[in-house]
């Protein structure tokens, strides 16, 4: 039979991540169970609108066409749907995916929507299911979920042209999050076989794609299989040399041991970590248990090891307030992340939280991406002082590449890092670059406190620092200024500015600053 099917989805961004994983399973097992029939994916992007999609998925003439839905892709995914049955009205169309499982309401054409069927839950015995009774008139018995097909094995994905990979290594997670959908109310993990997960390693490895972002929602959560992971990956690498492959997990933080931060430095993998807050009884209310010093401890062993890593942060959590989310910055930035990703909350259909927004106060946006508009301590106006802060932090901290001097130059202004965040966003200009800008408030601020003795010093960490990180990240080379000697400005003695004035004389001259082969390099000009 010459029967078509189009798998649709839409990624929210162009970029390493974007990959269609979800409905290339899909697609791997309809392949599976119907090789008479064309299976073929579609992707797409939320900038590219309702219209491209619609068109690319009629471009292959299908008599079928499943529909990927997520929170940020929902409207989207309808308006296509919906604009295909006008034209199309003969295609049978199917959705499934997060959104169609948590809020199926008005995707259904008895609900007043356009798909013909809505699959929730696990995608791949049910689409099985659902295509054979469409077609054939017949419903095999559905599979077990978790024995699904590898689309990066049988070719559904191709790693050639990707500039990375979704590492699906198991489903589900050990613990029931109020905000989060991933456990979907099951506290239950379903891993997949050492011998798929070593077959999808050492194809990944060879074809050496340059990054690998790792699906498994808690990967540390069992010990002796994540040490037996990493040891796998490096095992690969080290049969496949010259392959320069970047690898991103993410992790739970209290989990963390050495052996686990040594395996992640040895790879240059980096994390990232919810924290979410930093106060515990708004922890507790979220689902989860929180020590600070335990947490702290266990992310002192990344920075011991030298892991790049970054922390997650969410406010207008049930509970939390303008001043309970400073609070949360400050203690995050204490803990020296290389990058903060702060969000504010989601109240996302199918969660704890989505079912307790009454009991908790919550107002949310009825829609997509149902972000949370008020809470009981937590007014609009405060959610949008608290969205400015988490601005100005991404702009000076992240963008800035501030964690190799942040905490550093505050030291010597007592000064809270949210309080200095909200004051620079206040005080913003734009200035031909993030450095300048971020040298324009320091001296700004350092005026004020009289403590103009330091900004020869403050002015050499910000700029070493900064063509460091243009070195390393961008491969630029930048000449720079310094009062200081660089071998100075990076020792011990600097990490209290007051001492390093007091006791370090200036050696002023001019640098160059370049990659190298193991790592950036600094010469005299």
């Amino acid at each position: 039979m010459g029967i078509r099917i189009v798998l649709a989805s839409v990624h929210l961004y162009d970029g390493p991540e974007a990959v269609p994983l979800g409905a290339a399973s899909v697609a791997s097992a309809l392949k599976a169970a119907f090789p008479q029939f064309a299976i073929s994916l579609v992707e797409s992007f939320v900038a590219d609108g309702a219209d491209v999609l619609a068109a690319k998925i009629i471009d292959g003439l299908p008599q079928a066409a499943g529909f990927s839905i997520y929170s940020w892709n929902r409207s989207i995914m309808l308006e296509a749907a919906k604009c295909m049955r006008t034209g199309n009205p003969d295609i049978f169309l199917f959705c499934g995916g997060p959104e169609a499982t948590a809020l199926p309401q008005g995707l259904s054409v008895s609900d007043g929507g356009p798909f013909d069927a809505v699959i929730p839950g696990e995608g791949e015995a049910a689409a099985v299911e659902l295509i054979s009774r469409r077609f054939l008139g017949a419903g095999p018995e559905p599979a077990n979920s978790v024995n699904v097909l590898s689309p990066w094995l049988d070719g559904t994905l191709s790693v050639k042209g990707r500039e990375g990979a979704l590492w699906e290594l198991a489903r589900g997670c050990p613990y029931s999050c109020a905000y989060c959908y991933e456990s979907k109310g099951k506290r239950q993990v379903l891993y997949f076989s050492g011998e798929r997960i070593q077959e999808e390693l050492r194809l990944f490895v060879r074809e050496h794609i340059p990054y690998v972002f790792v699906l498994d929602p808690t990967f540390n959560s069992n010990n002796k299989r994540v040490l037996g992971i990493l040891d796998m990956i490096a095992g690969e690498i080290r049969k496949n040399p010259g392959s320069e492959m970047h690898w991103h997990f993410e992790v739970r933080g209290e989990l963390l041991t050495r052996e686990q931060a040594r395996r992640f430095a040895s790879l240059g993998a980096s994390l990232q970590i919810g924290l979410q807050t930093a106060d515990p009884r708004v922890s507790a209310l979220i689902g989860r248990e929180l020590d600070r010093n335990h947490f702290a401890s266990r992310i002192g062993l990344l920075n011991e090891e030298g892991v790049v890593f970054g922390l997650d942060l969410i406010y207008g959590l049930p509970g939390d307030s303008l001043a309970g989310y400073r609070r949360s910055l400050d203690y995050a930035l204490s803990l020296y992340p290389n990058s903060l990703d702060m969000f504010r909350l989601s109240v996302l259909p199918g969660t704890a939280l989505f079912d307790k927004a009454t009991e908790y106060g919550l107002e949310a946006d009825s829609k997509a991406p149902y972000m949370v508009q008020a809470a009981p301590d937590f007014s609009a106006a405060d959610l949008a002082r608290a969205e400015a802060l988490s601005q100005a932090a991404d702009l000076f901290y992240n963008q800035g590449r501030a964690v190799a001097w942040f905490n550093q130059v505050l030291k010597p202004l007592r000064i809270k890092p949210s309080v200095f965040l909200e004051d620079f966003a206040v005080r913003t200009k734009t200035i031909s670059s993030i450095e300048e800008m971020q040298l324009a408030y320091l001296e700004e601020r350092y005026r004020q406190a009289k403590k103009e003795a330091l900004l020869p010093a403050v002015r050499d960490l910000v700029r070493f620092h900064g063509a460091w990180g243009r070195a390393l990240a961008e491969g630029a080379s930048t000449e720079i200024g310094l009062t200081y000697h660089p071998d100075d400005v990076l020792g011990e003695r600097a990490l209290d500015l007051e001492s390093f004035v007091r006791g370090v004389k200036p050696h002023p001259g001019k640098f160059r600053v370049r990659p190298g082969k193991d790592g950036p390099e600094t010469a005299w000009i």
